[in-house]
C-alpha cells in the first residue's frame, strides 16, 4: 500500500459589491497555502474546499478576475457559503 501526501493549494478569492466578477487576492502550495487558511481561519473567513476549482484558480494570477467557465461553480460555493451565515 502507498499513500501519497497531497501537497495542499489554497486560493483566496474578494468579490466586491459591484465587481463583474471575484477577483484573486493570494494563492499557494505547501506552507503558503497552510499560512492563506490560517489567516482565514483567524478572521473567520469561509472556507470551501474543491479540487478542480482550486487546479483552475491556481494557474490563474493574483489580481486576476476568475475565469468566466468558473462562475457558475463559485456561484453554488457563495451561496452555500450565503446561506451558512
Amino acid at each position: 500500500m502507498s499513500i501519497m501526501n497531497e501537497i495542499k493549494t489554497a486560493v483566496a478569492l474578494k468579490y466586491p459589491e459591484g465587481a463583474p466578477a471575484p477577483f484573486i487576492t493570494a494563492k499557494g502550495r505547501g506552507e503558503l497555502a497552510q499560512k492563506i487558511i490560517s489567516v482565514a481561519e483567524e478572521k473567520n473567513i469561509r472556507l470551501e474546499e474543491n479540487k478542480d476549482i482550486i487546479n483552475i484558480l491556481s494557474a490563474q494570477e493574483i489580481g486576476q478576475a476568475v475565469p468566466e467557465e468558473t462562475w457558475e461553480v463559485l456561484a453554488v460555493i457563495f451561496s452555500a457559503i450565503l446561506e451558512r451565515e
